[in-house]
């Protein structure tokens, strides 16, 4: 049986109001011959990091790119209005796919989603501006990553955005709260809605009084995001749209003459010479088969399609585990058998329902924002599209409360048991069994087994068991709450919180089984694998008890104020441990928020990676990965600003341009 993610459809009324200008400028196509017979630089995906790596690498008129993007330019107001990111876009704008069913949530399958548009996510997107820890990132150079830690991460978050600060009324009317540190004058925009629900003040005011959770008055962008941040938003801060990376990286510059697209289409395969180097890519037409062509790329192939299609593309090109590509008759290039597995995302607890019995008036009910019909979805239609303010300019909400082990548990007995629980656990026995089929090396360096993808989940998993057990251990760490494990959403207005892991330990595959490169008609096989390594539930049980004994705290906050009233699961506090793990593996829990990463992860080869800390593919020549499918870890929070990093980062690499 299959589980929806909740999202409600968009509201197709507005999908036809176009407000951008015309997209048939210099240098969009979308038959492949009319193309140019050559190109330096072949982007395969137009996503956010496509558009990144293909401004910074045209900024060189000498130098010359092609993107090749499977969806087409969406100019509606579907997309642009902060307030429908709440639901999911157009399926035209969108890949989705059912993904394995998965044994440990009651085999039910779920969605996969990705964009499909040109700008990728950062079109169909929850808008958040929020980025990791900088533990999870010197987590990246400990995995055999010089120069990828927080310090050398850092200028490119900075290059990459731009933080539009609010104005004065609404800093004092809001509290809106965040430092310029972390922030450039880069082409991407973090900005604050014009409007904030009256019931977010009341949930904060919980998290502070009640739990003793601290606000982070720097905002959490800074290499610390545990505690309570107000949260920015992708959108521009003078039209208050969104701000995706084709507003923010191609629309600049889309008239440059050695910079061209081609929409409606995709990458099939990457072609390779006897030497192993790639000298081009297939394409096919994304609606019309009979569109086809030979693309010549003199110096690289970069690919950006995410951590979905990305593996689908080398696997099909013959460089990914020869177990997998032999069975299906594809000749290997080179056995690779990391591509495709590390699958990592943000699960997420849904169905959890509740209500607020004192809510202020002005809340989505009264305003009937799901009812495109109704007069006062008119009336704020109306207010946004004339004077951009009133509760379509925010988006899912702008607050979030990151918590760290000790927030979790009650006591320090509980912190210190789940850390010497992870510890017994051995890793491997809870991976794929496709880790175990790999043969990769006739003689295994010595400490290491013949299975890198073994050795990679057991080493992630001592990193990642060692960052939390270091500085959340009350005995060595007693004034650092550790890393964020799990975030809480809040702020959208509805009776709602979103609950997702920061720090999973599961790890899923990704894998082609058919020959047939269609990415939609024949989407790769997603296996989350979720939820197999026992602390991941584990986790999820703290949580979810902890958000339970904050809504419903009798004498707490928010019983004096909103009075919230749950409605499922209901039972108030007493019911079991043994009750909510069945309910959060039977009903509630998703593997997926849409943030994949890590399937072509930047590791040493030797722990299963794909590409060196240059984010070349190990074994051939010519290749690049640059989005979410090199992160080795995922970190703890949205992926959107890291891939913006990432991809600056990725086109001093190709330029040769020294990096940080």
């Amino acid at each position: 049986m299959k589980s929806s993610p909740g999202f409600g459809s968009p509201l197709n009324f507005v999908t036809s109001l176009v407000f951008l200008s015309n997209v048939e400028a210099l240098g969009i196509h979308r038959d492949p011959s009319s193309l140019k017979s050559s190109y330096d630089y072949i982007i395969a995906g137009g996503g956010l990091s496509g558009l990144v790596v293909a401004n910074r690498l045209s900024e060189d008129p000498k130098v010359s790119v092609l993107l090749v993007e499977f969806g087409d330019f969406d100019d509606s107001w579907n997309t642009a209005i902060p307030y429908y990111a709440n639901q999911r876009q157009s399926p035209s704008l969108m890949f989705v796919a059912e993904s394995l069913s998965q044994p440990n949530l009651n085999d039910r399958t779920f969605d996969v989603v990705s964009g499909a548009t040109v700008g990728g996510g950062s079109t169909v997107n929850g808008m958040a501006v929020v980025r990791g820890e900088a533990a999870d990132y010197d987590l990246w150079k400990d995995l055999g990553n010089p120069g990828w830690g927080w310090d050398g991460l850092l200028p490119y978050f900075k290059k990459s955005s731009t933080l539009n600060s609010p104005s004065d009324p609404k800093v004092k009317q809001y509290g809106y709260s965040m430092s310029p540190d972390g922030f450039g004058n880069g082409p991407f925009q973090a900005s604050w809605p014009a409007f904030q629900w009256p019931d977010t003040a009341n949930i904060t005011a919980a998290w502070l009084n009640d739990q003793g959770i601290k606000l982070r008055s720097e905002g959490g962008l800074s290499g610390k995001n545990t505690g309570v941040v107000w949260k920015p938003l992708g959108m521009d801060g003078k039209n208050f749209t969104r701000l995706s990376s084709r507003n923010a990286y191609y629309d600049p510059a889309s008239k440059r003459e050695n910079l061209n697209i081609l929409v409606k289409t995709f990458v099939s395969k990457i072609n390779f010479n006897e030497q192993k180097v790639a000298t081009g890519v297939e394409v096919m037409g994304s609606d019309d088969s009979s569109l086809t062509g030979n693309l010549t790329a003199t110096k690289e192939v970069v690919l950006a399609a995410g951590a979905i299609h990305t593996p689908q593309i080398l696997q099909l090109s013959g460089v990914g585990p020869a177990v997998l590509l032999t069975d299906l008759n594809v000749p290997v290039i080179y056995d690779l058998p990391g591509v495709g597995s590390n699958l990592q995302d943000r699960s997420t607890i849904r169905k959890w329902k509740f209500q607020f019995n004192n809510s202020n008036p002005l809340n989505p009910t009264s305003l009937q924002l799901s009812d495109s019909s109704s007069p006062s979805f008119s009336t704020y239609l109306s207010e946004y599209l004339s004077n951009r303010t009133g509760p379509l300019t925010i988006a899912h909400g702008n607050n979030l409360a990151t918590l760290a082990l000790r927030d979790l548990t009650l006591s320090a007995d509980e912190t210190d048991a789940f850390i010497r629980d992870i510890y017994t656990v051995n890793a491997p026995d809870f991976a794929p069994p496709f880790y175990f089929t790999t043969n990769d090396y006739d003689s295994a360096p010595p400490g290491r087994t013949s299975l890198p993808l073994i050795d990679g989940i057991r080493t992630q998993t001592f990193l990642i068991s060692r960052l939390i057990s270091t500085s959340a251990s009350t005995l060595t760490s007693p004034s650092n709450p550790g890393p964020g494990l799990f975030e809480i959403s809040y702020g959208s207005g509805e009776a709602r919180m979103g609950l997702t892991n920061l720090k999973s330990l599961s790890r899923g595959t990704v894998q082609i089984n058919t020959t047939s490169p269609h990415p939609k008609t024949n989407h790769p096989l997603v296996d989350y694998n979720a939820f197999t390594h026992p602390m991941d539930i584990e986790l999820a049980l703290l949580a979810f008890k902890l958000a339970r004994r904050f809504l419903l705290n009798p004498n707490g906050t928010l019983a004096k104020t909103i009075q919230p009233l749950e409605t499922f699961p209901g039972g108030g506090l007493d019911v079991s441990d043994e009750e909510l793990r069945r309910l959060l593996k039977e009903e509630m829990l998703d593997p997926t928020s849409g943030n994949a990463c890590g399937t072509a992860a930047m590791m040493t080869e030797a722990l299963g990676g794909v590409v060196d800390s240059q984010l070349r593919v190990y074994g051939v020549k010519g290749v690049r990965v640059v989005d979410a499918s090199v992160f080795p870890v995922g970190p703890a929070g949205h992926l959107q600003s890291t891939v913006y990093a990432v991809a600056e980062k990725a086109a001093d690499l190709i330029k040769g341009v020294k990096t940080f």
